[in-house]
């Protein structure tokens, strides 16, 4: 490893605490899987403050250099919409990440869970997607004078929420370092988890740029709006199915009419201001070029987002902004990295 081990001897958590929180790693506490091993919920001693966190186990000697390098990166970051990075341990050839626990799971969890989405209003989720935008933002440009990430696999099941509904990017499995100064900086990857979140110059070039996460945030943008996941085919036009971009190519030229009927959620139809509504979709439409120099910034994002929050806000129709006991709205699901 790197001359930063030193620097994170700080965070090392003796194997023994991990194999306690995780109750020896048992099915029990299992939450989920990423890419390269297995993710635990467990909590950790009183020295280490009883902290509910997500233990991601990497897979034996395979996970080795993507351990190393996951470690280096996301101990370097520190942003409010970044999943904190709470310790590591790789004693007796385990190589383990822990991560802060988001209490109330993923994006996707709430998207496929129509319980927990239409407690869900507009203003909620402009917020959560002005937070995930400003988390990338952060990994594309202010890692210092040389550095960027390219996350690699932006969708909403890597967007995690805590207590209080804030984004925080997680599942960093894929991503990469580039170079800050050029301005199409690339990196040849593998493929990402869900090919409907994935930029189509993957395919041509095999390259993810940071324009690739930009495609990839329009999806889940474009997700938000409809309330529909991006994997999931609907029937809309003669019982024909169609998958939400598919959708979106087709129908958001036509008239405000037609874009209303086929890409806003009808769960907020009758709470939501249109004009920040179609402001919210056309910055997602933008996200979506197929060219990717065309694709906006994450500045020009947030500017839109921010845009739209303020029309809304002004709007007044959506009265339910702050969760009360949200504990209640919310039960706790299984959130994961």
């Amino acid at each position: 490893m790197s001359s930063s081990r030193v620097d994170l001897e700080n965070y090392r958590i003796p194997l023994e605490e991990i194999i306690r929180a995780t109750k020896n790693f048992s099915s029990e506490t299992q939450i989920g899987d990423g890419g390269f091993g297995m993710i635990y919920k467990g909590q950790l001693s009183e020295h280490r403050k009883n902290h509910t966190v997500a233990i991601k186990r990497f897979n034996g000697n395979q996970g080795n250099s993507e351990f190393y390098k996951e470690l280096n990166m996301v101990s370097s970051f520190h942003h409010p919409n970044i999943i904190p990075f709470i310790g590591y341990s790789d004693d007796a050839n385990e190589k383990i990440i822990v991560y802060e626990y988001a209490i109330h799971g993923s994006l996707d969890s709430h998207l496929q869970d129509p319980n927990k989405w239409r407690c869900i209003t507009w203003t909620q989720r402009l917020r959560i997607c002005l937070g995930a935008a400003r988390g990338l933002k952060y990994l594309h440009s202010a890692l210092g004078k040389n550095n960027t990430v390219i996350h690699g696999d932006v969708k909403s099941a890597n967007i995690l929420l805590d207590e209080i509904l804030q984004a925080k990017i997680s599942n960093f499995g894929l991503s990469r370092f580039g170079t800050r100064n050029r301005p199409y900086t690339h990196l040849v990857t593998e493929v990402s988890g869900k090919m409907f979140y994935l930029d189509p110059i993957y395919n041509e070039r095999d390259e993810v740029l940071k324009e690739s996460d930009v495609y990839s945030f329009g999806v889940v943008l474009f997700e938000i709006s409809s309330g529909m996941p991006a994997y999931r085919a609907r029937c809309f036009v003669d019982d024909k199915e169609q998958y939400l971009l598919d959708l979106v190519r087709s129908y958001y030229d036509e008239d405000e009419s037609g874009v209303f009927k086929k890409l806003v959620d009808p769960v907020i139809k009758d709470r939501i201001d249109m004009d920040s509504f179609h402001m919210f979709n056309d910055i997602a439409h933008q996200c979506i070029n197929l060219e990717s120099k065309k694709r906006p910034t994450m500045d020009k994002i947030i500017a839109k987002i921010e845009k739209a929050l303020s029309i809304q806000l002004n709007h007044g129709r959506d009265l339910t902004d702050t969760i009360n006991n949200t504990e209640e709205v919310f039960p706790e699901d299984r959130g994961n990295i």
